[in-house]
């Protein structure tokens, strides 16, 4: 009895109609290459923004706010990036602060960067200054001569409230002294605009296809 030889069998997966384009290859290349794209885009920080205290930082867009203090602030440099805040010195002999702050809208929310210094000739630890973020105080100097010796890196998004405060434990021997450089930014990496141009030439080489 004879037995005929059965053809070698394909598997399913490798099973398709040979009269239709292989369309499947740039489909896949394109969906790769968007994933990877997205995926990276998603570990970004916020875009970054050109902070300084003019356009939608300008000084007019702030709010200070001294309680129990006597405080200022001095805007004559702002067009170049520089303000002082100057907290209280009443002579209560009691606690105050003295805050400059500003609602974040669209054109303000991202990435901010500032350098900053201290002056005070009270004893350390009586006085301080730092930033403010809906509401939340978080201390950056505490003695004179404190300084940043790397930009502060913040994020703030739409709806927050951020600014600076000066504060004092006892209004007197002198105001705490704190000075922000502003730090402008780039406002989107070079990095992405390669990235998107990826999924833009896929999509490119799919409509010929």
């Amino acid at each position: 009895m004879r037995r005929d030889r059965i053809p070698n069998k394909q598997p399913l997966w490798n099973m398709r109609d040979k009269s239709q384009p292989a369309n499947y290859h740039p489909v896949l290349s394109l969906g790769l290459a968007t994933s990877i794209t997205l995926g990276i885009l998603s570990t970004l920080p916020n875009k970054a923004i050109a902070f300084s205290f003019t356009g939608p930082f300008a000084p007019s867009n702030w709010t200070l706010t001294n309680t129990n203090a006597d405080g200022s602030v001095d805007t004559t440099n702002a067009a170049t990036g520089t303000v002082v805040l100057t907290g209280g010195n009443n002579g209560s002999n009691s606690a105050g602060t003295t805050d400059w702050t500003i609602p974040i809208n669209a054109s303000r929310a991202g990435n901010i960067l500032f350098n900053w210094s201290y002056f005070t000739l009270d004893t350390p630890g009586f006085d301080s200054a730092g930033y403010l973020l809906n509401g939340t105080y978080t201390p950056l100097a505490t003695q004179d001569g404190d300084f940043s010796a790397a930009p502060v890196s913040l994020n703030v998004n739409i709806g927050d409230v951020f600014g600076f405060r000066a504060a004092t434990d006892t209004n007197s021997d002198g105001p705490p002294v704190f000075t922000v450089f502003a730090v402008p930014t780039v406002p989107e990496p070079s990095s992405i605009v390669g990235l998107l141009a990826v999924v833009g030439l896929g999509a490119r080489y799919l409509r010929k296809q």
